[in-house]
């Protein structure tokens, strides 16, 4: 029996590999180490190139529990629980004693997710100290038990039962041969009795690493034997030395002690760049020799550096070992959890539209459906049942075999059909099964009548039956699923659960195993409820949005990337440390929510307290140090980037250089220090030198800034082969300096058209097709957006959502279509014109369509708060009766006598009988299609165009053309005059019909003054469409509400301003005009 402990992980390693390699080679061993990777590597190293060893286990401490307790186990029908079934006991436990009123103080944050993992670390550090429940306070005594409970009637262990059962078995039945115990981490009373059940009548070796206090005393009082402290490897650096003897003591080593590349410090603006900078260093030493595998980069705070270790060894491509695997996204995890928040949130198609997204549909049946459920869905579970996060307990010295030749390589995610989601928000699908249908029917009846009226248009014909067809494959595949995701319960054993969410992955996933996994790691908890599905969905929900690809089984050739526990055991060559900042490293110590500070020194040591939380924290830095045999480089991040606020340095960092070089530095002169080591500046990304460039883009941000900085001012042409080896950058810059000139150039719109956008421009001439005066108006607000709008059709991406609250465009499309059939029925009834007498019979008829009309939009928009939608409506209502009102008085010299009269519009049903399917073509050359809300006459047979409007009142008295953007009420007039010649038009009018525009009613008469400023608009949007001459030149404040605000970019209007006014004459004249 003996006992080493070195603060060097190599001289631990070294006297470790000694022992083992003076074993015979037939002799069973127990090779238990800190970790299963640390047990295979000291194994190895200790065989000769050409040997081989028969009987030697190697295995970490929780998987040496599992082996030798199995057989108990299995007799008695218990398996070992996950760390995700642990947590859904805690959830069921926290729930069950939430409802009994039995939780006490806890009970006020019963339904936070946070509540059952503290209670999981709290009550799982209790059992690992073997503290009787009854010396706990009364709530938490009764968690405890009841957690006992549940795992009981789940048929599970946890870590503490699963050591107990070990230590009996090794009791009763030991294990044949010699045991190393390397690095292992003993912290808990539990794990102390499987060493002591191991421990005698056999050879034993073990290595406790310096600063381990609490593994140290637990080992001595175990195995009655105290600590030799290895000797330091002749040799070494002396520095390096010089700090792992000195760190954390009383001791300071002789200053001046080796060389300064020994141990470094440097910083960086953040957490990115700092491991952009660590990548940078990884390359120096590769170029020094020191191979990829013999380094490694031990975090501190893995959560919080993972994705940027990730990314910067990708750019700088260094092959990478990580230790706990890469976590990515899970596309079939995510696709999953959509449809349990579709089936949460009412069916809701947001949610299905995500799903689809997601490129997890599988292919239908024959008959279009999603696959048919499979009862025997299963698949193997990816996480090591032990209950111990990141354990690797399948790793093999072999390196695995080669895939068959005949094994399909990954291909793509294939997208949900295309069609499918413009289908959704075509056909108003907001949630529930049966307004599915409803809904789906609807569009498909609707298509249909189009369809009919479309014969004759073969184009159209062929279009219009792809989307019906489209549509019946959304349909007999979404339904079915619907309804499956319809049939869960909201509350159900854990078990069927299980069941249903299996056979609903095997249906609804295209690549459904690593979901199916995740649900082998609960299938013990089957007879656990019965749970509500919130309470299911939160348990799972972390775990179904990100997967962790495993490492690969053998990490020669790569760089280490892990948790400083993870290397544990394992020396290295070179060792970086990153996040040596306050609160990152060391970590802040909280206190424990559950367990005060008072109960845990009562209950010490069999529960650790802030002492021994401060002791854990210092040992990991003495882990991170030790395991560096020739350089150590240490960095810490100088700003928080999520925060913007500055970083400094921990004590810790102070610590290490007073360690290592006898003197204590202050703050300033660290981060002095640290900063000239690496010159990385947050606003520009590159090293000064452009040869330690990581990539490409790198270097030539190196490169220019080297050119920025000379004195004499950067030759012409030097930073030109950026232009030439990236076509996309030339574009781009060439676009920026264009955009800040002052002339006009293709960046600011279409400017300088070539022939062929000339001879695509033809076909959109004013004469050539048909625009509505909407479309043109936009002209005036910004010749851009009416490029994008009204010719290439461009429009913002509709979402298929609730209603919260009406926005302008329904309203005004709820307040038309009442209009229009009021108007109708009072025609209809012979009412019109509308005497004072009949006023109170037309006002009822007014309340009635209404109800009839909000009905209808009430089930496409779907108002997510009914209140909400009824003040929108009785709003509505009280403008309608004022409207109607202020109509009939104004009867007695016009008469309402047509009603949304369309032309050049296809066939609908809001439209006045008399509408026309050609559009009209005005004498100005405007070729014109659009729809009058309303055309009155007079007695004398004269005919006069209205508009309403339902926004605030933006026209006057002088009001013409308003500047080219309120045409309707002239081109409605020049309108009427080809729809019925012959017929005088008096001219037209905007109606401002709600109380938001004051009722206000503008009369424009059809003069020549009027006739003439058409033509004007005509005259100068025609030639701008003839010329190709668009730019991005808004009216003041147009930008505001602009749908193509991502298209222009920021401050077009602070850029239009700067350029020459000249060139805009024309657009400045047109909105100059009345």
């Amino acid at each position: 029996m003996k006992l080493v402990t070195s603060p060097s992980t190599a001289a631990r390693f070294e006297a470790a590999r000694a022992w083992l390699a003076e074993r015979p080679r037939g002799r069973p061993v127990l090779v238990v180490g800190a970790t299963q990777q640390a047990a295979l590597e000291v194994a190895r190293q200790a065989l000769g190139p050409n040997e081989a060893a028969f009987g030697w286990r190697r295995m970490s401490l929780v998987r040496l529990a599992a082996w030798l307790a199995e057989d108990a186990l299995a007799a008695e029908g218990l398996a070992p629980a996950t760390q995700l079934s642990i947590e859904a006991v805690w959830t069921r436990v926290v729930h069950r004693l939430h409802q009994r009123g039995e939780l006490g103080r806890l009970a006020n944050v019963a339904d936070r997710p946070g509540l059952p993992k503290a209670l999981a670390r709290a009550v799982g550090e209790l059992r690992l100290g073997g503290v009787p429940v009854d010396t706990l306070r009364p709530e938490l005594a009764r968690a405890a038990a009841e957690f006992e409970a549940e795992l009981a009637r789940a048929g599970l262990v946890d870590r503490a039962q699963l050591l107990a059962f070990a230590a009996r078995a090794a009791r009763a039945h030991p294990p044949v041969g010699d045991i190393l115990f390397y690095d292992v981490a003993v912290q808990a009373p539990r794990e102390v009795e499987l060493v002591q059940a191991l421990a005698p009548g056999r050879e034993a070796f073990v290595t406790v690493p310096t600063g381990d206090v609490r593994s140290l005393r637990f080992l001595e009082e175990a195995l009655g034997a105290s600590a030799e402290v290895l000797p330091e490897p002749e040799g070494g650096p002396a520095r390096l030395r010089a700090l792992r003897e000195h760190l954390f003591s009383e001791r300071s080593p002789a200053p001046d002690l080796g060389t300064p590349e020994e141990v470094v410090m440097l910083s960086a603006p953040g957490e990115a760049r700092e491991c952009v900078e660590l990548a940078r260093k990884l390359h120096q030493e590769a170029e020094r020799g020191v191979p990829f595998d013999r380094m490694a980069v031990l975090l501190r705070a893995p959560g919080q550096y993972r994705t940027a270790i990730r990314e910067a060894l990708r750019r700088a491509g260094i092959p990478a070992y990580f230790a706990r695997g890469a976590r990515q996204p899970d596309p079939s995890g995510r696709a999953f959890l959509a449809l349990l928040e579709c089936k949460e949130d009412g069916l809701s198609v947001r949610r299905f539209a995500e799903y689809l997204s997601l490129g997890e549909v599988p292919p239908p049946d024959a008959e279009g459906a999603p696959p048919p459920p499979d009862p025997r869905a299963w698949a193997p579970a990816d996480e090591p049942e032990l209950g111990e996060d990141g354990e690797e307990v399948d790793a093999q010295d072999e390196a695995p075999e080669p895939p068959p030749d005949d094994v399909e390589l990954e291909r793509p995610p294939p997208r949900a059909p295309r069609r499918w989601e413009q289908i959704l928000v075509d056909a108003a699908v907001i949630g529930g099964r049966a307004r599915w249908e409803r809904r789906l029917a609807a569009h498909a009846a609707a298509r249909r009548r189009a369809l009919e009226e479309a014969k004759g248009d073969e184009a159209r014909v062929e279009r219009i039956t792809r989307e019906l067809e489209q549509l019946e494959d959304l349909r007999r595949f979404s339904l079915p699923l619907l309804a499956a995701l319809e049939e869960l319960p909201t509350e159900a054993m854990w078990g069927e659960w299980l069941q249903r969410f299996a056979q609903l992955a095997s249906r609804a996933l295209r690549r459904p195993e690593r979901v199916l996994s995740l649900f082998a790691q609960l299938a013990p908890m089957s007879e656990v409820g019965p749970v509500p599905l919130r309470e299911v969905k939160r348990v799972l929900s972390e775990r179904l949005t990100e997967l962790t690809a495993a490492p690969p089984r053998r990490r020669a050739g790569a760089v280490f990337v892990g948790a400083i526990d993870d290397a544990r055991g394992l020396p290295f060559d070179v060792v970086f440390v990153p996040g040596l900042a306050e609160r990152i490293f060391p970590q802040r110590l909280i206190d424990d929510p559950i367990l005060s500070e008072a109960e845990r020194e009562r209950l010490a040591p069999r529960v650790t307290t802030r002492q021994d939380d401060a002791a854990a924290e210092r040992l990991q830095l003495h882990l991170a140090v030790g395991a560096a045999k020739e350089r150590l480089v240490l960095s810490y991040p100088r700003l928080d980037s999520d925060q913007a606020r500055p970083r400094v340095p921990s004590f810790y960092a102070l610590e290490v250089l007073r360690a290592a070089e006898g003197t204590l530095p202050n703050f300033t002169e660290l981060t002095r220090r640290a900063e000239r080591e690496v010159l990385a500046r947050l606003g520009w990304p590159a090293p000064a030198d452009p040869d330690l460039a990581l990539d490409a883009t790198e270097r030539d941000l190196s490169t220019l800034d080297r050119l920025f900085r000379d004195p004499d001012g950067p030759p012409v042409g030097a930073a030109r082969y950026l232009l030439e080896v990236s076509p996309t950058l030339a574009r781009a810059l060439r676009r920026q300096a264009r955009l800040y000139r002052r002339r006009w150039s293709p960046a600011d719109g279409l400017l300088e058209p070539s022939a062929e956008a000339l001879a695509a421009l033809a076909a959109h001439r004013l004469n050539a097709r048909a625009y509505s005066p909407s479309a043109l108006q936009h002209f005036a607000a910004c010749p851009y957006r009416f490029l994008l709008g009204a010719i290439h059709r461009l429009a913002p991406r509709e979402t298929p959502e609730s209603l919260e609250q009406l926005d302008p465009l329904q309203r005004g499309t709820l307040v038309h279509e009442v209009q229009y059939r009021v108007l109708s029925e009072l025609r209809d009834g012979g009412l019109l014109p509308l005497s004072a007498e009949k006023l109170p019979q037309a006002l009822d008829r007014l309340d009635a369509v209404l109800d009839e009309v909000a009905t209808a939009h009430r089930e496409v928009l779907y108002p997510a708060i009914e209140r909400v939608w009824q003040d929108a409506i009785q709003g509505i209502r009280a403008d309608l009766r004022q409207w109607l009102r202020l109509m009939q008085q104004e009867m007695t010299a016009w008469v309402p006598w047509r009603f949304e009269l369309a032309f050049g519009l296809p066939p609908r049903e809001t439209a006045d009988p008399h509408s026309t399917p050609e559009p009209v073509e005005l004498e100005n050359g405007i070729r014109l299609r659009g729809s009058i809300d309303l055309v009155e006459q007079s007695p004398e047979g004269a005919l006069r165009a209205t508009d309403y409007k339902t926004g605030k009142a933006r026209a006057d008295a002088s009001t013409i053309v308003g500047g080219g953007e309120k045409l309707q009420p002239v081109l409605y007039a020049l309108t009427l005059e080809k729809l019925f010649p012959g017929a005088k038009v008096a001219g037209g009018r905007l109606f401002y019909c709600t109380q938001a525009g004051g009722f206000e009613a503008v009369s424009i008469p059809l003069d020549d003054r009027a006739r003439a400023q058409a033509r004007e608009v005509a005259r100068i949007i025609g030639e701008a469409i003839e010329r190709g001459w668009f730019p991005a030149a808004p009216v003041k404040r147009g930008c505001e509400y602009c749908d193509f605000r991502e298209v222009c970019g920021e401050n077009v209007e602070a850029r239009t301003a700067r350029k020459p006014q000249a060139e805009l004459a024309e657009l400045t004249r047109l909105r100059e005009l009345k």
